[in-house]
């Protein structure tokens, strides 16, 4: 069975670390150490870059012309299909494979794909709360401020100006936006190591969050890794747009460099979130 790993109140009998089979050495890990930490864990699991090879390689083939030969309702099903495995599945599975080294208990194959599959009704749940608040609440925020340029005299936008009104507009809406993406940021470690619902994973989240003595680093750290995930496929083939039969390749290359560093990320999440769950 692959290991599940709550609160310390939140399980029957000792949470110490000893009963847990957790060295305290993975306690004190940085963000950087999990990191690192995270790509030997995938030299001991090939399965890891096997399946995240396949995704990717399904994801590269979307992009060529070859899959038009396909029916569109096809396309559409496999690209909805590869898109769910790659965000769901596998952070699922790798958290799952983070939990068993990190609790000395290892989780073979099969285990992780049945913990990730068991817990997948879940993780759709709580993946479209998050989703409905996240976009929800940042807009409830921002109405009053709109009722307010509503109820001034004349054209606001004109009086201030379209740019300062527009920043303004967004910072009041992004702020929240952002907050709630990073309390509810290990929420799915939390339904999947923890088998949390998906109510009770958003609250553990917020905790975990709140506690950490390095958030602040953590939400720069998060962000950048994230910006570089997306901003590197993009980026990189125009940094050679003089070497113009090379971008395809490039382009190639950087997709799919930046989703296989995401999931690197994906277990340097788990990771954080045992630190945080059993300090």
């Amino acid at each position: 069975m692959a290991p599940t790993i709550r609160a310390r109140g939140d399980i029957d009998g000792c949470g110490c670390l000893e009963c847990r089979n957790i060295e305290t050495t993975a306690t004190r890990r940085t963000v950087l150490d999990a990191l690192v930490w995270s790509v030997r864990l995938f030299r001991s699991y090939p399965s890891i870059v096997a399946f995240t090879g396949v995704i990717i390689l399904a994801n590269r083939l979307l992009e060529t012309d070859v899959i038009n030969v396909l029916p569109t309702p096809v396309i559409s099903v496999i690209e909805v299909a590869t898109g769910f495995a790659f965000i769901v599945l596998i952070r699922a599975y790798v958290g799952t494979i983070v939990a068993g080294e990190l609790t000395d208990d290892p989780v073979t194959i099969r285990e992780g794909l049945y913990r990730s599959l068991a817990r997948t009704p879940a993780l759709v749940g709580l993946i479209v709360f998050i989703v409905f608040a996240a976009m929800t609440i940042p807009f409830f925020v921002l109405l009053p401020l709109l009722v307010l340029g509503g109820a001034i005299p004349g054209n606001p936008v004109e009086m201030v100006g379209f740019p300062v009104a527009a920043a303004v507009g967004g910072i009041v809406f992004a702020v929240p936006f952002l907050l709630l993406l990073f309390k509810f940021w290990f929420a799915p470690e939390a339904c999947v190591i923890g088998q949390y619902g998906p109510i009770e994973s958003l609250r553990v989240s917020w905790r975990i969050t709140t506690n950490y003595r390095g958030k602040f680093v953590l939400i720069a750290v998060i962000a950048t890794g994230s910006a570089l995930s997306l901003y590197l496929p993009t980026s990189l083939p125009e940094i050679g747009t003089r070497l113009a039969s090379l971008n395809p390749v490039l382009s190639v290359i950087s997709s799919s460099a930046a989703e296989l560093l995401s999931i690197v990320w994906a277990s340097a999440y788990a990771h954080i979130y045992i630190q945080g769950i059993v300090s």
